[in-house]
C-alpha cells in the first residue's frame, strides 16, 4: 500500500528570508519523503533557490485556483518574520486547512486551538516538532477551519472593533483614573 503524503503548503507573493523561504528550504532538507512542501508565489529567481524536492507553483491570480490548492493541502504554513494581520492565514482556514504560523504581527491573532498553532520560537526545530505532531494526530477538522475563519469576516470585526471602541470611548471618560484618555 502507498503511503500518502503530508503536504505542507506556503503562499506568499515575495519569498524572501523575512517571509521565511530558508525555513521551507530547511524543512525540505530535514524532513522525510512523508512530506510534501509545496510553495505558492515564486519565480524563476526562487526556483534557483529551492531543492528539487519542493514543488513551486508560480504566482496565480486565480481565485479558484488558488482556494483548490489550499484546499488539497494537509497543513498550511506560514513562517513569515513581518506581517500585520497575514490574510494568507484567513485564506487557508477558509479552504478547510489548518494553520501553522510564526508567533509574529498578527498571525496569532487568527488561529485558535480548534484550527492551528503558533510556533513560538519561530525556529526550525519547534516547527518540525509540530508538523510531525499534527500529521500524526490530526487534531484539526475541515469543518472547524472553515467555522472559525468565518467568524474572521470583514464586516463581523468591523462591528466588533466600533463596539470595542465605543466601550472603551465610554469608559474613557467617564473614569478619571483610567489609562485611557481622549483629546
Amino acid at each position: 500500500m502507498l503511503k500518502e503524503k503530508f503536504v505542507i503548503l506556503g503562499v506568499a507573493f515575495d519569498w524572501e528570508e523575512r517571509k521565511g523561504l530558508d525555513v521551507f528550504i530547511e524543512l525540505a532538507n530535514r524532513l522525510n519523503d512523508d512530506y510534501q512542501i509545496v510553495l505558492v508565489g515564486t519565480d524563476d529567481d526562487v526556483d534557483k533557490k529551492l531543492p528539487d524536492s519542493i514543488i513551486s507553483i508560480h504566482r496565480t491570480q486565480d481565485r479558484r485556483e488558488l482556494a483548490e490548492i489550499y484546499s488539497m493541502a494537509d497543513l498550511f504554513l506560514n513562517t513569515t518574520r513581518e506581517d500585520n494581520y497575514p490574510t494568507v492565514n484567513i485564506e487557508a482556514l477558509a479552504c478547510g486547512t489548518p494553520v501553522l504560523t510564526f508567533f509574529t504581527g498578527g498571525s496569532p491573532e487568527i488561529i485558535d486551538n480548534s484550527c492551528g498553532q503558533v510556533v513560538i520560537s519561530n525556529g526550525v526545530e519547534e516547527t518540525i516538532e509540530k508538523i510531525i505532531l499534527i500529521r500524526n494526530e490530526r487534531p484539526y477538522s475541515s469543518q472547524n477551519c472553515i467555522i472559525h475563519a468565518s467568524r474572521l469576516d470583514k464586516t463581523i470585526k468591523f462591528h466588533e472593533y466600533i463596539e470595542l471602541y465605543k466601550q472603551v470611548f465610554k469608559e474613557g471618560v467617564q473614569d478619571d483614573k483610567s489609562s485611557v484618555h481622549w483629546y
